[in-house]
């Protein structure tokens, strides 16, 4: 889906109503409703006591409806709204529903000093999306007991205070929310790592905006989520073999590093390719065999490192890096690798150490075949494109490089950005803390090799592999729990993530 700025949702919700025949009290009213079902399926409401702080805008409109809904479900609610004279047209709307429920609601200023009771759920319904400047002074003390509060903080739409499309300042007053109810689709702020302390974990409701008004929007970010996967299901037919399904060749592993380029090997297979061979120094030969029976095995003339590369002429897709190392034998056979060989119509994949060696000699990107896909981490990403200040800064300077290069860059992390060459940038849905461990790139890199291997575009198996590598870091942590996950929890979980996904 798409990830729009303020000004395009704004449209998106003025063709919503034009379309569908609907007020903007109606919008309001799924927002709340939509909330009130995202409660409900989380705790029993009627056992609970909410506290809900209220601005003068729509966002204290939705906060204003949740209270009268929460009420109707026997919910305690104690509603809080700001005094003003310039509440929308929607928002006093809302105040008089209230008033004809009979409940109450309680008008506060920069003066006002919350009483939380212990327990009650604070909502935040103060700011939505359209902020655009600092918060002004006299809603400093109000965010800031909220935050000062040791109870839980739900946000609607946004943390109020959080711009959507810029960072904010460090002195910016921002409610920091245990969880973030979003509508429709994700805003980018949610996204940066700067904003970790506002937004820990978000989840989108669905209210029904027009689908046809979002897609029209031009947009340059995406969040790549469950509803776009069927169309990546490429079945087996009945009289279907191995050479349909790609011949991948991993080249990497060093002395101590063999376990990387099995991890790699082993989820090219697992991830449906048809044949595998791993291409490692001496010390990995019997290592590999014996892990891994499916692979085949070829070596190099050294016995603990690559000095010479294979030729690649039997194979489709390559897949280099991971436990190689950036011994200088190693660095001048990976340049002259790049340099000597036609690669215009093989598939590949750099990651680990291969990205390494590719900064060391800044030259040999000239030499990648087109749309070779790139997995870094950050640290990696910055020997790559530079250092940058800031997340808009990172995503200027990687954004510039793929296009320069007409490559596909992998940035993993938290939300892993997938960067393609026409400037289109998405965010992944899966994924989870626990699987930042050794190996864990391994894994993925060799679900992408398979799947290029299959016969995915270069775009369809980055943006697929990122998406089922977090999807089978997700089911391993339900069953195991984030702190012991491995990367082979990874690995072993790609049949059930497939099976799930695909049945």
């Amino acid at each position: 889906m798409k990830i729009l700025s303020p000004q395009q949702l704004k449209a998106v919700e003025t063709q919503t109503i034009k379309i569908q025949d609907v007020d903007l009290i109606n919008l309001m009213e799924r927002a709340a409703t939509a909330v009130l079902n995202w409660l409900k399926n989380h705790m029993d409401v009627s056992k609970n006591h909410f506290t809900i702080i209220c601005g003068v805008g729509n966002n204290g409109g939705d906060g204003l409806a949740l209270a009268r809904l929460l009420a109707s479900e026997n919910s305690h609610v104690k509603v809080y709204l700001q005094k003003n004279n310039n509440y929308s047209l929607d928002n006093l709307t809302n105040q008089k529903r209230l008033k004809d429920a009979k409940i109450p609601i309680e008008f506060y200023d920069s003066e006002t000093k919350f009483e939380f009771q212990p327990f009650s759920i604070i909502i935040d319904a103060i700011f939505g999306y359209g902020l655009n400047r600092p918060i002004e002074q006299e809603w400093i003390s109000i965010i800031n007991q909220i935050n000062q509060a040791e109870n839980a903080v739900v946000s609607i739409d946004v943390p109020s205070g959080l711009f959507c499309d810029q960072l904010n300042s460090p002195e910016d007053a921002v409610v920091q929310s245990e969880v973030t109810l979003t509508f429709q689709t994700p805003k980018l702020a949610l996204f940066l790592p700067e904003n970790e302390k506002y937004v820990p974990q978000f989840e989108i409701l669905d209210i029904s905006l027009d689908w046809a008004s979002m897609e029209s929007q031009n947009a340059d970010f995406h969040y790549f989520s469950m509803d776009q996967i069927p169309q990546f299901h490429k079945g087996r037919t009945v009289f279907s073999h191995k050479y349909e399904f790609g011949n991948v060749v991993t080249i990497g592993g060093s002395y101590g590093k063999i376990g990387a380029i099995l991890l790699t090997t082993k989820s090219v297979l697992r991830s449906g390719a048809g044949l595998v061979t791993a291409y490692v120094p001496k010390c990995g030969c019997q290592i590999i065999q014996t892990s891994f029976p499916e692979a085949m095995v070829m070596t190099d003339f050294s016995e603990d490192k690559i000095i010479a590369f294979p030729s690649v002429d039997g194979f489709d897709t390559i897949a280099i890096g991971p436990g190689i190392g950036t011994d200088e034998k190693t660095a001048l056979a990976f340049a002259q690798f790049l340099e000597e060989n036609d690669l215009t119509n093989k598939k590949m994949i750099i990651d680990a150490d291969g990205i390494n060696l590719l900064a060391k000699n800044p030259e040999l990107v000239n030499k990648l075949p087109e749309k070779t896909i790139l997995t870094p981490h950050n640290k990696e990403l910055e020997r790559l494109v530079g250092n940058w200040n800031d997340s808009f800064e990172k995503i200027k300077k990687t954004k510039e490089f793929v296009q320069k290069n007409n490559l596909i860059v992998v940035s993993k992390g938290a939300y892993t950005q997938t960067y393609l060459p026409n400037a289109q940038i998405y965010f992944n849905s899966t994924g989870n803390p626990g699987m930042a461990t050794a190996g864990s790139g391994d894994v993925l890199t060799g679900i992408i090799a398979g799947h290029l291997g299959k016969g995915f575009t270069a775009e369809e198996a980055a943006l697929f592999g990122v998406f089922l590598h977090g999807f089978c870091g997700d089911e391993a942590a339900a069953q195991i729990g984030q702190e012991s996950l491995i990367a082979s929890d990874i690995l072993n979980f790609i049949p059930t993530g497939m099976k799930k996904l695909f049945g």
